[in-house]
């Protein structure tokens, strides 16, 4: 049996959803599935960085159409009408005849300020495709029970129809490290010195609220004296610039800018500091969170959308994103000793269940619930075959 995978998310900087796709392919190796040959579609080769597992071939399709045309014709020609799809980046070829599992991870129109956040092409172009692609598939899937009731509200969705199958998290690299002594040289590398600091993960996007984060760094440390650094990485990935910000706050020498992280490196980065901020104001999920504390990090998140869901009790969620409300939210957690314990010991528990192996393997349940369709039409086919 053979799986096609739309790879496209995979050619560029891996941020949410490419790393997603990274880590179920990573995974097909240590869960029992009935596919023998696995195809992963991109119209550029993988980076060598990107693991396969056995069996998987990388079918490169170049093409001088746009990603969205790339999808709904280039991939559909080569995968044709017969073998499973997996597409799991919202949107599928609207004419394919194959199964299909489509994975969701978030609506634009969740978002209360998207007008403001991406331009009205961009909403457009979503909402069309994301829409007529989620009553196309087969089966359709999303991240939480939050983004499941959105996609049943805006796309008007038999909620029965949507499986909720959240994020991962390798907790076999993303883990509690507990040699102080790389730590320490890693804040040296990067930081400059043994200085301790504030993290934050992400595409510097609207709904993530970075001008209020750095407004309140600000104060702590106008205000408070604060002694620790903000460590910022993501800022190469599709969003807003943030540098005028710093500067206007002369935070010049108190902000560090890592424009993009491998894997290792975010892990090293989540375990040397003394606290992670995620204050977005919309998520399907929120995958930087749960690496957090998988990784016994003190967390902070908003409680809003998804967090609740796999966070709550073990993340501090704030009520909002105001330049108070955050900065109030961190000098809380930086001076409670207990409750930074609570999340150390409590973290890697709760992330355990969320484990990428686990989340393959529930994909897998669906996939190969597909692939159970096609074997009696095949053996009808060849029957056919064989009486004529």
């Amino acid at each position: 049996m053979i799986l096609g995978v739309n790879g496209i998310r995979l050619v560029a900087k891996r941020s949410g959803v490419g790393r997603a796709i990274e880590a179920f392919l990573r995974c097909l190796d240590d869960v029992e599935h009935l596919f023998t040959q696995v195809r992963v579609y991109t119209p550029q080769p993988l980076d060598p960085s990107v693991t396969l597992p056995r069996g998987a071939t990388n079918v490169v399709l170049p093409s001088r159409l746009p990603p969205g045309l790339w999808e709904q014709i280039t991939l559909l020609a080569a995968h044709g009408n017969r073998d499973v799809l997996f597409c799991p980046s919202y949107v599928m070829p609207l004419a394919a005849r194959c199964p299909t599992l489509l994975a969701h991870h978030g609506s634009y129109e969740g978002y209360k300020e998207a007008a403001a956040a991406y331009s009205g092409w961009t909403r457009l172009k979503a909402r069309v495709m994301y829409d007529l692609s989620a009553h196309r598939a087969s089966v359709v899937s999303t991240v939480s029970a939050y983004s499941k009731a959105d996609m049943a509200r805006f796309y008007r969705l038999s909620p029965e129809k949507i499986h909720v199958i959240p994020e991962g998290v390798d907790t076999r690299l993303f883990r509690p490290l507990r040699d102080q002594a790389p730590l320490a040289a890693w804040r040296r590398r990067m930081l400059g010195g043994d200085f301790p600091y504030i993290l934050y993960v992400g595409k510097p996007t609207k709904r993530r609220n970075l001008p209020a984060l750095l407004a309140a760094f600000a104060q702590l440390k106008r205000q408070d004296h604060l002694p620790h650094k903000l460590l910022l990485i993501g800022s190469d990935l599709p969003g807003s610039s943030f540098a005028a910000t710093v500067r206007e706050l002369q935070l010049e020498d108190e902000v560090v800018d890592v424009g993009y992280a491998a894997h290792d490196e975010i892990v090293m980065a989540y375990n040397a500091c003394a606290l992670f901020i995620y204050p977005s104001s919309y998520e399907g999920f929120g995958m930087p969170v749960l690496e957090a504390m998988a990784c016994g990090t003190p967390v902070i998140a908003l409680d809003n959308t998804a967090f609740p869901e796999f966070a709550g009790g073990v993340a501090h969620l704030l009520p909002d994103a105001q330049v108070e409300t955050l900065a109030a939210g961190m000098l809380h957690v930086l001076g409670d000793a207990a409750l930074r314990a609570h999340m150390a010991q409590a973290g890697p528990q709760r992330a355990a269940a969320y484990d990428w192996r686990i989340i393959t393997r529930r994909y897998l349940d669906l996939l190969c619930g597909l692939a159970e369709t096609v074997r009696p039409h095949r053996a009808e086919m060849h029957r056919e075959r064989s009486a004529a």
